[in-house]
């Protein structure tokens, strides 16, 4: 025997596939017509069907779950909201501030008006003890003007 010869004892199978395996040619016209449901304006009934159970769904069961998720999660979607409303006002007063600190005198006027208001607001309301009280008088009123007048003084 020679090296390339094998022995009948040791017989081994070996399959090999082919790299490319031909794809079957396609039906003709006439049978893929008749093997098909008939098509509705380039649908098939079975995707008629799909759809139509789809647009229900659209139409009677998600409404239900967006309104039951809305009532459930309502709280905490509205200061989701607050909080993304107040992003471009944010952006705004940015904006306004910048262009104001870009004027000349006119920056620092305003920090200037603001200081004096700040100094006559301590002294007016925090400074002295009747103050402090007059200052608790208004901001109860005010919260019983926007609240009601649950609790708050009437006038």
């Amino acid at each position: 025997m020679n090296e390339f010869e094998t022995s009948p004892t040791t017989e081994t199978t070996h399959t090999e596939k082919p790299i490319f395996e031909p794809t079957p040619a396609p039906a003709p016209l006439a049978e893929r017509e008749q093997s098909t449901a008939p098509k509705v304006g380039g649908l098939t009934d079975e995707q008629w069907q799909q759809a139509r159970e789809k647009l229900y769904w659209l139409l009677t069961v998600f409404p239900d779950q967006v309104s039951t998720f809305l009532g459930e999660y309502k709280q905490p979607l509205r200061t989701l909201l607050i909080i993304l409303a107040t992003v471009p006002f944010v952006a705004l007063a940015v904006a306004v501030l910048e262009v104001v600190n870009a004027i000349p005198l006119l920056g620092p006027t305003c920090e200037l008006v603001g200081f004096g208001y700040t100094c006559w607001f301590l002294y007016r309301y925090v400074l002295f003890e009747s103050g402090r009280r007059e200052l608790g008088q208004k901001v109860n009123e005010y919260k019983a003007r926007i609240l009601g007048n649950e609790g708050g003084s009437s006038s």
